[in-house]
């Protein structure tokens, strides 16, 4: 691209010197420039009088292919320079639904000129291999070797199920008269809970989903006692389709984090997300 540059200014100018002048390159680099496209097409495309350089046949054919490469290329820088950037974020779907979509208007309005093209996961583990994402909103320890992690907000969990069900509940003890419904098959969540109650009761019974959302609807249709964060229910909650019948929260050592390769970290468009998110979380 540099030679064509080059080849226009000669072209144009009619002199080594004042082409060179004009790219701010010296003489000598305008001149090799030239030749490599003269060995190149294997063909001359400068006559060169006492009077400056004057184009061939051939160079009269290059140029109006030059022309249109370079025109072109202008083209596209300003369309670079005018389109908005684009971020292909991912998240998981309890967390879209639940914490991103509702605020997703105040995220567009704090990041002006930043389209934003959201897929939903239900793993929990960072991926970037694919090349298909840019960043991703992970709920984990944010420890993941090679990718840095933005702490949005800690997870923060208690039992939840629709108001007829809470009926009864007077203590932590008496989840036992439900169904305890599992937002993973681990059964990490009431597992924690439990213990921060001071209730010893085994977790193997009751429903694992894959999903908290599937979780929470479970409990909307009152086939048990979910254990969630309120943040990912709280239209539910305000709605009244679900209660929270304790008050006793627990605080995960999970998070939920804003995760991108290393070497993103400092890129224009990560950086506006993140601090986006951050205020808003």
């Amino acid at each position: 691209m540099l030679a064509l540059q080059a080849f226009q200014a000669v072209a144009q100018l009619g002199s080594l010197n004042k082409a060179a002048n004009h790219l701010c390159r010296t003489q000598g680099a305008v001149s090799r420039q030239i030749q490599q496209l003269e060995q190149h097409y294997q063909t001359a495309l400068f006559v060169r009088t006492v009077t400056g350089m004057r184009l061939t046949m051939e160079g009269e054919a290059l140029l109006q292919v030059s022309t249109h490469v370079l025109s072109r290329q202008a083209d596209y820088a300003q369309e670079r320079m005018t389109a908005p950037d684009t971020l292909r974020l991912r998240l998981p779907s309890t967390l879209a639904l639940r914490w991103f979509l509702p605020r997703l208007e105040a995220i567009e309005r704090q990041l002006p000129g930043l389209s934003l093209q959201i897929s939903t996961s239900v793993s929990d583990e960072p991926a970037f291999a694919d090349g298909a994402t840019d960043a991703m909103i992970v709920r984990g320890n944010g420890d993941w070797a090679g990718l840095h992690a933005l702490r949005l907000f800690p997870e923060q969990l208690t039992p939840m199920c629709r108001p007829d069900r809470a009926i009864g509940l007077r203590s932590p003890q008496d989840v036992s008269q439900l169904c305890l419904l599992h937002a993973s098959h681990e059964r990490q969540e009431w597992r924690a809970w439990l213990a921060m109650a001071g209730v010893e009761q085994p977790v193997a019974q009751g429903l694992a989903f894959d999903s908290l959302e599937v979780a929470l609807s479970a409990a909307t249709l009152g086939h048990g006692i979910a254990m969630g964060d309120p943040r990912m229910a709280q239209s539910k909650l305000v709605a009244g389709e679900l209660v929270c019948p304790f008050p006793h929260l627990s605080h995960s050592t999970m998070a939920y984090y804003l995760v991108v390769p290393e070497q993103s970290r400092e890129q224009t468009a990560i950086q506006r997300l993140g601090a986006a998110l951050c205020e808003l979380a």
